[in-house]
């Protein structure tokens, strides 16, 4: 979307407010209680794929144009996806055995990065070839498919007495938030990405400021660039491994700070194709790397006995960190520059650096053996 608005001369501003729509994935935990209390999870996916299908053949026959009806449709498109995401992964506990969810969540891991490059990078890049209608129709196509899969999925009725209600999503939070610590370790959560999440909200359009064509942005950022991700997660997840969370959190945190560095003096310098092209793989690898340290800390600073409401309570909160910073990154980048704000995203990455060695025992008391 970043793109196809880029593309279309949307401001900055306006895309900016992406951020506040994409919300809906970390207020999702709210209506979680809905989903788990109504119907059959596998009920909520066929609705939810449908919906979805619905909003991308409405993008396809619709004037390509930013009103008001296609901010609705994107909106109605965000909270069916949320949804989605919420019944799946309800689904996906529910009907794995404790021996396969090993393997289960590998096979999830593998088919979200697949869908990343697919629905991301590979829409785009297909919008060269066929236009914009085109690739939003090839979503729908590819909506229509998992709906197929999902109507032939297995009921789940289940029992009720083990489903949370809102209320439990709070005794949760307020049991977490009297462990030691606990105030430092959340602003951890909040603000321990905050430089890598705010460079994010802008690298698509400033490419397509800078003149490339979608296909290459496509192909770059999302193919190229998930890809790398990938590959700088893993190794964040074997240095985690090797030198404890706690180091790792340090060395890796830093890592994912100077990886902005790259879109800074490009913007700053107006360098060249292949400097834009090191920049953007040097910054997927930071993110990949963050990525690493950051899942290995929300895991760690989890209950084990209460670990699915707290991780939902905590990337919840992570979530609104994308929203605070992404929703105003369009109006900086488009009243400052997108060298000044490539930089400030540097900065914006230190103070989260900055609080780790004072929850260095809250990280300690975790699940990672340091």
């Amino acid at each position: 979307m970043p793109v196809y608005l880029r593309v279309h001369h949307v401001e900055l501003t306006a895309i900016g407010f992406l951020s506040t729509i994409a919300s809906a994935w970390t207020l999702k935990v709210f209506w979680s209680p809905l989903v788990d209390a109504f119907g059959t999870y596998r009920r909520w996916i066929v609705i939810a794929v449908l919906v979805m299908a619905i909003c991308m053949a409405a993008f396809a026959v619709m004037p390509e144009t930013a009103g008001p009806a296609f901010w609705t449709i994107i909106a109605i498109f965000a909270i069916a996806s949320a949804t989605q995401d919420l019944a799946v992964d309800a689904f996906t506990i529910r009907a794995t055995p404790p021996e396969l969810v090993g393997p289960v969540n590998s096979i999830r891991v593998a088919a979200y990065r697949t869908a990343l490059i697919v629905g991301g990078g590979g829409l785009v890049a297909l919008s060269g070839v066929i236009g914009w209608r085109g690739s939003f129709a090839a979503s729908g196509i590819i909506a229509v498919a998992v709906l197929i899969v999902a109507l032939r999925l297995p009921d789940d009725c289940g029992g009720r007495d083990d489903r949370k209600s809102i209320t439990d999503l709070f005794r949760g939070l307020g049991q977490w938030l009297r462990r030691p610590r606990a105030g430092v370790l959340l602003a951890i959560v909040l603000l321990y990405r905050l430089g890598e999440l705010a460079i994010y909200a802008m690298i698509k359009p400033y490419w397509v400021d800078r003149g490339y064509s979608p296909a290459e942005i496509g192909t770059i950022t999302a193919v190229i660039g998930v890809i790398i991700s990938i590959l700088g997660a893993i190794a964040g997840g074997a240095i985690v491994a090797r030198i404890g969370l706690y180091r790792a959190m340090l060395w890796l945190g830093a890592a994912q700070i100077a990886s902005n560095l790259g879109y800074a003096l490009v913007a700053t310098t107006h360098a060249g194709r292949w400097a834009i092209y090191a920049a953007a793989i040097v910054e997927n690898i930071g993110y990949g790397l963050g990525t690493g340290a950051f899942l290995a800390f929300l895991m760690a600073i989890c209950d084990r006995e209460r670990a699915a409401t707290e991780y939902a309570m905590l990337t919840a909160a992570f979530g609104l960190t994308r929203v605070v910073i992404g929703t105003p990154s369009g109006w900086i980048a488009q009243n400052h520059g997108y060298a000044a704000y490539f930089w400030l995203t540097v900065l914006l990455g230190i103070p989260g650096l900055l609080l780790v060695p004072f929850a260095k025992e809250g990280i300690l008391s975790g699940s990672v053996d340091q």
